[in-house]
C-alpha cells in the first residue's frame, strides 16, 4: 500500500505507456472486479486530431451551468496530474488520488494495466456516484483506445488529421477508420467538419450503426466569425435555432468549431436529458473557465503566447490565424517536438511562415535531441540548447512589430508555467 501522494503518483508513471497486445481485455478485466464503475452514470466520448480538451471544457461549462455535476477525464495534464480528473473543473484532490491507487492495486493483482488503462480505471472509479454525467476524452484514437470500454448517450469527433500514425496510421483514411470506432448502435454522434477523403468513411460507419449523424457546416454551423481584443465573436445556428454574439476567448476560427460542437452536443444531452435548454445560458457561460497552454497570453505588448499545438494541422490553424490577425507583424517562434511527431514537416511549414524558428530539445525520453534534427537546409532555423536563456534574450529584443510564439509540446508549457507565473 502506499503512504504518500507522490509514491501513488511515481507508481502511475512507472507502468508501461504501451501494451505488446492492442485490445482492451485487460481494463475490461480490472473494471469487473470494480463492478465497472462506467456504467453507473450517463456518459460522454470524445475524439479528433485536434479540439478535444476545448470542446471538453466548453460543453462541461454548459452543462455545468444547467445544473449538473460534471465529470471531465482529459489528458495531458499542464501544471500537476490531478488536471486529468476533474468535477465541475475541481481537480481530484491529492488524498483521493492516494485512496483510489491503492484501491485499484489491491483488486488488480495478476492484470498487467499500463499507465493509460490505470488512469481510466481511477476516472471511471471516481466518478461513481458523484457525477450526473461524465465527460471522457480518448487517449489515441477511439476503436483500440482504453476509454472505449464505455457506452455514451452521445459521441462526439472534432476533427480528423495526421497525429500518431506509427500508432493509428499510417495514412489519414487508417485514422479516419480508428476515430470511427467512437461510433455505437443508435447512439448519436457530433462532428466537426472533416476531409472529404475522409468524411465517407464517418458517415457509413453512422448509417451501418444507425446512429444520427450532426455534421458541421451540414446540419448545424458557424457564421459571422470575427476576432476582437482576443475573443473570437460569432453565430450559432441550425434549423429553427439562431445563438447571436457568442464570444469565446482565443483568435482561431477552430475555437469557434470547437464551440459550436460543444453547443450542438449540449442542445442534444438536454433534450436527452429533458432539461430547458436556453440561448442565454450558452451566450453567457459557454467560455466561463479556460484551458492552460491554449493561445495562453503570457504577455500582451509585445505579444508572447504558448500553445501545445504539436502536430502539422494544430501548427498550421495557429500560425494562419496569427498571421491572418496580425498580417504585418514578425514571428518567432520556439520549438520543442517529440519524436514520435512529423518534425520535418512542421518546421518545413514555419521556416516558410515566420521570421525565425529556434528548436531546443526537453529533457524527457521522448523528447526530439539535436541530432533528430536535420536543420542544414534552413536559414531562419538554429538549435539553441539554453530555450530559457533564449526565451528571456527573445524577449528583451522584441519590438512592437514581432510576435513571440513557444510551441511544440504540452510538456514545455507544463515546465513553463512555473517561469511566467512566477
Amino acid at each position: 500500500m502506499f503512504k504518500t501522494y507522490e509514491e501513488a503518483v511515481n507508481y502511475i508513471h512507472s507502468l508501461p505507456r504501451l501494451h505488446k497486445r492492442n485490445t482492451l481485455d485487460d481494463i475490461k478485466q480490472a473494471l469487473d472486479r470494480l463492478d465497472n464503475p462506467q456504467n453507473s452514470y450517463p456518459t460522454v466520448h470524445v475524439t479528433g486530431t485536434n479540439g478535444k480538451g476545448s470542446t471538453v471544457n466548453y460543453l462541461a461549462n454548459l452543462l455545468e451551468t444547467s445544473g449538473k455535476r460534471v465529470g471531465m477525464f482529459t489528458s495531458p495534464f499542464v501544471i500537476k496530474f490531478n488536471e486529468r480528473i476533474q468535477i465541475n473543473h475541481q481537480m481530484i484532490s491529492d488524498k483521493e488520488i492516494l485512496d483510489l491507487v491503492n484501491q485499484i492495486v489491491s483488486v488488480t493483482e495478476g492484470i498487467k494495466l499500463i499507465e493509460f488503462e490505470f488512469v481510466t480505471v481511477m476516472g471511471f472509479l471516481y466518478f461513481r456516484d458523484k457525477v450526473d454525467i461524465a465527460i471522457i476524452e480518448v487517449g489515441i484514437g477511439a476503436e483500440h483506445d482504453k476509454t472505449n470500454v464505455i457506452t455514451p448517450i452521445l459521441s462526439i469527433i472534432t476533427s480528423i488529421g495526421l497525429d500518431h500514425e506509427k500508432l493509428i496510421g499510417p495514412t489519414i483514411k487508417d485514422i479516419a477508420i480508428e476515430k470511427s470506432g467512437i461510433i455505437k448502435p443508435q447512439v448519436p454522434v457530433v462532428c466537426g467538419e472533416l476531409p472529404k477523403s475522409v468524411e465517407s468513411i464517418i458517415v457509413e460507419r453512422a448509417k451501418k450503426e444507425k446512429s444520427g449523424l450532426f455534421q458541421l457546416g451540414t446540419n448545424f454551423y458557424v457564421s459571422g466569425f470575427k476576432t476582437k481584443e482576443y475573443k473570437n465573436q460569432f453565430t450559432y445556428g441550425e434549423k429553427l435555432v439562431t445563438i447571436q454574439d457568442i464570444q469565446v476567448y482565443g483568435f482561431e476560427k477552430t475555437d469557434a468549431d470547437n464551440s459550436a460542437i460543444a453547443i450542438k452536443a449540449f442542445i442534444l444531452i438536454e433534450k436527452m436529458l429533458k432539461s430547458e435548454c436556453s440561448s442565454r445560458l450558452i451566450v453567457n457561460h459557454i467560455d466561463d473557465h479556460l484551458l492552460l497552454g491554449r493561445e495562453q497570453i503570457v504577455q500582451k505588448d509585445p505579444l508572447v503566447l504558448m500553445d501545445g499545438a504539436h502536430n502539422i494541422s494544430a501548427v498550421d490553424n495557429l500560425i494562419n490565424s496569427l498571421t491572418a490577425i496580425w498580417p504585418k507583424k514578425d514571428i518567432i517562434i520556439l520549438y520543442t517536438g517529440m519524436k514520435d511527431k512529423d518534425r520535418a514537416d512542421i518546421l518545413t511549414l514555419l521556416s516558410s511562415k515566420v521570421q525565425m524558428v529556434y528548436v531546443s530539445n526537453l529533457l524527457m525520453t521522448r523528447a526530439a535531441k539535436k541530432e533528430d534534427y536535420d536543420l542544414d537546409s534552413y536559414n531562419n532555423i538554429q538549435f539553441v540548447s539554453d530555450y530559457h536563456s533564449k526565451i528571456d534574450e527573445v524577449i528583451s529584443k522584441m519590438t512592437e512589430n514581432q510576435i513571440f510564439l513557444i510551441t511544440g509540446s504540452f510538456y514545455l508549457i507544463s515546465e513553463l508555467e512555473s517561469k511566467f507565473n512566477s
